[in-house]
Protein backbone atom coordinates (compact mmCIF):
# COMPACT_ATOMS: atom_id res chain seq x y z
CA UNK A 1 0.00 0.00 0.00
CA UNK A 2 2.37 2.44 0.96
CA UNK A 3 5.00 1.93 -2.11
CA UNK A 4 2.20 3.27 -4.05
CA UNK A 5 1.09 5.82 -1.94
CA UNK A 6 3.13 8.95 -3.87
CA UNK A 7 1.52 7.79 -6.81
CA UNK A 8 -2.00 8.05 -5.81
CA UNK A 9 -1.41 11.00 -3.99
CA UNK A 10 -0.31 13.15 -6.33
CA UNK A 11 -2.10 12.04 -9.12
CA UNK A 12 -5.43 12.90 -6.56
CA UNK A 13 -3.56 16.32 -6.06
CA UNK A 14 -3.90 17.21 -9.63
CA UNK A 15 -7.14 15.66 -10.87
CA UNK A 16 -9.47 16.07 -7.78
CA UNK A 17 -10.69 19.44 -7.24
CA UNK A 18 -12.36 20.87 -4.13
CA UNK A 19 -16.29 20.25 -4.03
CA UNK A 20 -16.97 23.60 -2.48
CA UNK A 21 -15.26 26.83 -1.23
CA UNK A 22 -14.99 25.29 2.06
CA UNK A 23 -11.69 25.84 3.83
CA UNK A 24 -9.51 22.61 4.56
CA UNK A 25 -8.92 22.99 7.82
CA UNK A 26 -10.86 25.13 10.29
CA UNK A 27 -10.55 25.89 14.03
CA UNK A 28 -13.18 24.78 16.58
CA UNK A 29 -14.61 26.38 19.87
CA UNK A 30 -14.34 23.91 21.59
CA UNK A 31 -11.51 24.25 24.35
CA UNK A 32 -8.48 21.50 24.22
CA UNK A 33 -9.62 20.26 27.68
CA UNK A 34 -12.65 18.89 26.11
CA UNK A 35 -11.77 17.38 23.51
CA UNK A 36 -10.50 13.71 22.45
CA UNK A 37 -6.55 13.26 23.02
CA UNK A 38 -5.68 11.45 19.96
CA UNK A 39 -6.98 12.24 16.47
CA UNK A 40 -10.48 11.42 15.86
CA UNK A 41 -13.10 11.02 12.61
CA UNK A 42 -16.22 13.50 13.32
CA UNK A 43 -19.29 13.36 11.13
CA UNK A 44 -21.34 16.29 10.93
CA UNK A 45 -24.98 16.11 8.89
CA UNK A 46 -25.95 19.59 7.14
CA UNK A 47 -29.15 20.55 6.88
CA UNK A 48 -29.52 18.75 3.25
CA UNK A 49 -28.50 15.17 5.25
CA UNK A 50 -25.44 15.26 3.92
CA UNK A 51 -22.73 13.47 5.97
CA UNK A 52 -19.20 15.54 5.71
CA UNK A 53 -16.28 14.02 7.57
CA UNK A 54 -13.70 15.36 9.27
CA UNK A 55 -10.44 14.50 11.18
CA UNK A 56 -9.89 16.49 14.75
CA UNK A 57 -6.68 17.26 16.30
CA UNK A 58 -6.26 18.48 19.70
CA UNK A 59 -3.28 21.25 19.79
CA UNK A 60 -1.32 23.00 22.85
CA UNK A 61 -3.98 26.01 22.31
CA UNK A 62 -6.53 25.04 19.62
CA UNK A 63 -8.88 22.52 18.27
CA UNK A 64 -8.45 21.83 14.42
CA UNK A 65 -10.61 20.20 11.75
CA UNK A 66 -9.43 18.90 8.20
CA UNK A 67 -12.72 18.72 6.19
CA UNK A 68 -11.60 15.66 4.64
CA UNK A 69 -13.78 16.69 1.42
CA UNK A 70 -11.39 19.42 1.05
CA UNK A 71 -8.22 17.38 0.64
CA UNK A 72 -9.25 14.48 -1.65
CA UNK A 73 -5.07 13.34 -0.96
CA UNK A 74 -6.28 12.35 2.10
CA UNK A 75 -9.40 10.95 1.61
CA UNK A 76 -8.25 8.36 -0.88
CA UNK A 77 -5.74 7.41 1.14
CA UNK A 78 -8.23 6.79 4.15
CA UNK A 79 -10.98 5.14 1.56
CA UNK A 80 -7.49 3.01 0.56
CA UNK A 81 -6.69 1.92 4.20
CA UNK A 82 -8.97 -0.99 6.42
CA UNK A 83 -9.48 0.38 9.86
CA UNK A 84 -9.20 3.96 8.87
CA UNK A 85 -9.60 4.94 12.78
CA UNK A 86 -6.88 3.36 14.17
CA UNK A 87 -4.60 5.32 10.90
CA UNK A 88 -6.12 8.75 12.16
CA UNK A 89 -4.97 8.21 15.52
CA UNK A 90 -1.41 7.93 14.44
CA UNK A 91 -1.86 10.88 12.54
CA UNK A 92 -0.45 14.64 13.54
CA UNK A 93 -0.43 18.00 12.95
CA UNK A 94 1.39 21.00 13.63
CA UNK A 95 0.76 24.78 13.23
CA UNK A 96 3.84 25.63 11.55
CA UNK A 97 3.15 29.65 11.61
CA UNK A 98 0.84 32.47 12.19
CA UNK A 99 -0.09 34.85 9.33
CA UNK A 100 -2.24 37.73 9.83
CA UNK A 101 -5.43 35.81 8.54
CA UNK A 102 -4.50 32.72 7.47
CA UNK A 103 -2.31 29.86 9.87
CA UNK A 104 -0.63 27.16 8.25
CA UNK A 105 -0.59 23.54 9.37
CA UNK A 106 1.62 20.48 8.50
CA UNK A 107 -0.08 17.41 8.64
CA UNK A 108 1.47 14.20 9.07
CA UNK A 109 -0.26 10.80 7.92
CA UNK A 110 0.77 7.31 7.24
CA UNK A 111 3.76 6.43 9.04
CA UNK A 112 5.66 3.85 9.73
CA UNK A 113 9.15 5.10 11.52
CA UNK A 114 8.97 7.74 8.61
CA UNK A 115 5.83 9.60 7.05
CA UNK A 116 4.11 11.77 4.25
CA UNK A 117 3.23 15.33 4.61
CA UNK A 118 0.76 17.36 3.67
CA UNK A 119 0.82 21.14 4.19
CA UNK A 120 -2.44 22.78 5.01
CA UNK A 121 -3.62 26.15 5.25
CA UNK A 122 -7.31 27.98 6.01
CA UNK A 123 -7.89 29.86 2.43
CA UNK A 124 -11.60 27.99 1.18
CA UNK A 125 -9.45 28.79 -2.15
CA UNK A 126 -6.82 25.70 -1.42
CA UNK A 127 -6.51 22.44 -0.43
CA UNK A 128 -3.36 20.11 0.81
CA UNK A 129 0.19 19.76 -1.22
CA UNK A 130 1.49 16.69 -0.71
CA UNK A 131 5.46 17.63 0.04
CA UNK A 132 6.89 14.38 0.72
CA UNK A 133 6.46 10.88 2.04
CA UNK A 134 8.52 7.63 3.16
CA UNK A 135 10.21 10.66 5.08
CA UNK A 136 11.09 12.85 8.13
CA UNK A 137 10.59 16.61 8.27
CA UNK A 138 13.55 18.46 9.60
CA UNK A 139 12.48 22.16 9.58
CA UNK A 140 10.67 25.04 7.93
CA UNK A 141 12.44 28.85 6.89
CA UNK A 142 10.76 31.37 5.81
CA UNK A 143 11.46 33.69 2.93
CA UNK A 144 12.70 37.15 4.33
CA UNK A 145 9.22 39.12 3.17
CA UNK A 146 7.01 35.84 4.70
CA UNK A 147 5.17 35.18 1.30
CA UNK A 148 7.59 31.74 0.66
CA UNK A 149 7.98 28.94 2.63
CA UNK A 150 11.00 26.66 2.62
CA UNK A 151 10.81 22.85 3.98
CA UNK A 152 13.22 20.13 4.44
CA UNK A 153 12.74 16.79 4.63
CA UNK A 154 15.49 13.87 5.93
CA UNK A 155 15.14 10.03 4.55
CA UNK A 156 17.71 7.71 5.89
CA UNK A 157 19.81 5.92 3.59
CA UNK A 158 21.32 2.26 3.58
CA UNK A 159 24.32 3.90 4.88
CA UNK A 160 22.99 5.43 7.60
CA UNK A 161 23.20 8.95 6.96
CA UNK A 162 20.67 11.44 5.88
CA UNK A 163 19.72 12.42 2.11
CA UNK A 164 17.74 15.63 2.02
CA UNK A 165 14.87 17.09 -0.41
CA UNK A 166 13.38 21.10 0.31
CA UNK A 167 10.32 22.01 -1.07
CA UNK A 168 9.53 25.86 -1.82
CA UNK A 169 6.17 27.05 -1.45
CA UNK A 170 4.58 29.96 -2.92
CA UNK A 171 2.22 31.06 0.18
CA UNK A 172 0.24 33.54 -1.71
CA UNK A 173 0.01 31.56 -5.27
CA UNK A 174 -0.26 28.03 -3.26
CA UNK A 175 2.12 26.43 -5.39
CA UNK A 176 5.45 24.10 -5.64
CA UNK A 177 8.65 26.46 -6.77
CA UNK A 178 11.07 24.95 -8.43
CA UNK A 179 14.80 25.49 -7.84
CA UNK A 180 17.24 25.96 -10.46
CA UNK A 181 20.74 26.63 -11.09
CA UNK A 182 22.06 25.83 -14.42
CA UNK A 183 25.58 25.05 -13.46
CA UNK A 184 24.71 22.10 -11.77
CA UNK A 185 24.38 18.96 -13.49
CA UNK A 186 23.38 16.63 -10.14
CA UNK A 187 20.01 16.92 -9.03
CA UNK A 188 20.58 17.72 -5.51
CA UNK A 189 17.47 17.32 -4.12
CA UNK A 190 14.71 14.21 -4.33
CA UNK A 191 16.76 12.22 -1.40
CA UNK A 192 20.04 12.29 -3.64
CA UNK A 193 22.24 13.85 -1.39
CA UNK A 194 22.92 15.24 1.94
CA UNK A 195 21.62 18.98 2.49
CA UNK A 196 23.61 20.03 6.07
CA UNK A 197 22.36 23.53 5.88
CA UNK A 198 19.54 25.71 3.83
CA UNK A 199 19.25 29.18 3.89
CA UNK A 200 17.17 32.17 2.71
CA UNK A 201 19.12 34.88 0.62
CA UNK A 202 16.59 36.54 -1.12
CA UNK A 203 13.24 36.00 -2.18
CA UNK A 204 14.27 34.52 -5.17
CA UNK A 205 17.07 33.23 -3.88
CA UNK A 206 18.00 30.41 -1.38
CA UNK A 207 21.81 28.37 -0.80
CA UNK A 208 22.04 24.64 0.43
CA UNK A 209 25.72 23.35 2.21
CA UNK A 210 26.04 20.21 0.89
CA UNK A 211 29.42 17.85 1.72
CA UNK A 212 31.77 17.37 -1.71
CA UNK A 213 31.32 14.06 -1.24
CA UNK A 214 28.94 11.14 0.05
CA UNK A 215 30.29 10.91 4.07
CA UNK A 216 30.41 7.17 5.03
CA UNK A 217 28.79 6.14 8.72
CA UNK A 218 32.01 6.92 10.92
CA UNK A 219 32.84 10.15 9.01
CA UNK A 220 28.64 11.50 9.06
CA UNK A 221 28.75 12.69 12.90
CA UNK A 222 31.18 15.48 11.75
CA UNK A 223 31.88 16.73 8.52
CA UNK A 224 34.22 19.53 8.78
CA UNK A 225 33.85 23.17 7.18
CA UNK A 226 36.25 23.34 4.77
CA UNK A 227 34.88 19.90 2.77
CA UNK A 228 31.26 21.54 2.19
CA UNK A 229 30.17 23.08 -0.89
CA UNK A 230 27.54 26.36 -0.53
CA UNK A 231 25.22 26.03 -3.92
CA UNK A 232 22.44 28.85 -5.17
CA UNK A 233 19.97 28.03 -6.66
CA UNK A 234 17.22 30.31 -8.24
CA UNK A 235 13.86 29.97 -6.94
CA UNK A 236 11.46 30.11 -10.13
CA UNK A 237 7.39 29.73 -10.53
CA UNK A 238 6.57 26.58 -12.51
Amino acid sequence: MKSKLGYMLFFMLFLVACSNDEPAIVKVDTPPEETAEVPELIEEVSEDEVVDEFIEFTLENEVVRVNLKQVPILNAYLQGVKNPQNVIQQMDIQKLFQQEDNDIYLLEFSCDNTCSYLLLDQSSENTGILLADLSTFEQFILSPNETRVLVKFNRESAQDYPLSTIIVIDLKEWAVLSLENDAIVSNMFDFNWPIIAANWIDEETISISVPESLPTNHEQADIPNNEMNEIVYDVIPD
